[in-house]
This record gives structure tokens, C-alpha cells and sequence, in this order.
């Protein structure tokens, strides 16, 4: 589905407005070092949100959060494996269970399965579930980045 000037536009007002930390509470490190890397998915994050790609929204997002936890450990000077799975950096940084949901709902995006958990329909049909899945997974991501409260998981849809 392609978004309209005013969507994109408002869109990407929202995606500002939750990075910033308007209207979701006092960010717990305001100066929190965002890497070179982390920024350029940001980038392609805040455009896919902005056109209305709630998939590829959650897929960039926990890329953007694993980039920003490998960037932190090369900062702190740390070592990580460079292909230890995101499953398990997220375990080792101590984020809570939520994250480790929008990995999954990323996985069950990116893996085919028997029957599939991605459809052409469900971009038809599912179209606010899965924009209340990309608006859940860009507050992640700016708790993950920059602190703040922790969303609540999206509404399951009826």
C-alpha cells in the first residue's frame, strides 16, 4: 500500500515525536551516542515506516537494535561474536522479553513456513495489525536507543 503525502508526512511526525521522547515520558539518557551504522538504518527505518511498510518497519527495527548493541560493546570495549544471533545479544544486554517478541514476529517475516505466516492478503487484511505491530516495534527502538518506558505489546486483533 502506497501512503499519500499527508500519511508519509504525519507518519514521519509520529516517528520523530516517539525518537525524541514527546509524549512517552523523560528519556533516561537524553545523551545516549547513536553509531554511524545505527544512524543509517535509522534512516531506511524511519522511510520504510513513513511509506507504510509495516513489515520491512519490523524487520529494520531489531536490525537497528542489534547494530546499536554491537556498537555500544565495540565503544565499551567489548568483544561479540559477530554471528552470535540477536536472540541471544538481547539476552546478554538484559532487554526484556518484548524485544525478544519483535525478533520473532521479525523471524516468522523473514523464514517461510508450513502453513505461512506471511501473505500477500494479510497486506489487505491486516493492514492496522500489522501497522500496530511497526508502531510497537519503533517504540522499541527508542527505548532501546535512548531509554524511556517500554510500550505495552500491540492489541491482538479480533
Amino acid at each position: 500500500m502506497k501512503a499519500t503525502g499527508d500519511e508519509s508526512e504525519a507518519r514521519t511526525r509520529w516517528f520523530a515525536d516517539v525518537m525524541a521522547g514527546r509524549g512517552t515520558g523523560e528519556r533516561r539518557d537524553a545523551a545516549m551516542a547513536v553509531g554511524d551504522h545505527t544512524q543509517a538504518l535509522l534512516v531506511e527505518l524511519e522511510t520504510v515506516f513513513g511509506a507504510g511498510a509495516w513489515v520491512a518497519t519490523a524487520i529494520l527495527a531489531v536490525a537497528v537494535i542489534e547494530a546499536h548493541l554491537r556498537e555500544q560493546a565495540i565503544v565499551a570495549g567489548r568483544v561479540i561474536d559477530p554471528y552470535l544471533n540477536a536472540g541471544t545479544l538481547f539476552a546478554e544486554a538484559g532487554l526484556d522479553e518484548r524485544f525478544d517478541v519483535l525478533r520473532r514476529a521479525r523471524n516468522r517475516a523473514l523464514h517461510v513456513s508450513d502453513p505461512p505466516t506471511l501473505t500477500v492478503d494479510m497486506h489487505w487484511f491486516e493492514a492496522e495489525r500489522l501497522e500496530a505491530e511497526a508502531r510497537f516495534a519503533i517504540r522499541l527502538v527508542a527505548a532501546a536507543l535512548y531509554g524511556g518506558a517500554l510500550p505495552e505489546e500491540p492489541e491482538e486483533e479480533e
